[in-house]
């Protein structure tokens, strides 16, 4: 039992990179006003390199986004009916990061 205690934790992993500008849509503004979705952890898992819940071929496409100039995006099932899309480009040297629902269409 006390051993437990005294575990070590896993080591945190290092954010791949830090986005320098947060936006989300006003859905997803919404619904975490409602405090329905907190939006913050998965960008925080994104961010880490958490490609979220990718099926094999969106995994396949997204292996050019490794380049860090290409937008990187990760999918993020959660419900059923429910999926959160966080997205990060680089713009002027500076990385921005979109969070919105799959449904929603990205921003040009």
């Amino acid at each position: 039992m006390l051993l437990s205690v005294f575990q070590r934790r896993k080591p945190e992993v290092q954010p791949l990179f830090a986005p320098h500008t947060l936006t989300m849509s006003e859905t997803v503004q919404w619904l975490a006003s409602k405090c329905l979705i907190d939006p913050m952890p998965y960008v925080q898992r994104h961010v880490r390199g958490d490609r979220g819940d990718l099926d094999e071929a969106e995994h396949d496409d997204d292996q050019f986004s490794q380049d860090q100039y290409v937008p990187r995006s990760s999918y993020f099932q959660i419900t059923p009916h429910l999926c959160l899309v966080v997205t990060t480009r680089v713009d002027q040297e500076r990385f921005t990061t979109v969070v919105r629902l799959r449904e929603e269409r990205a921003a040009s």
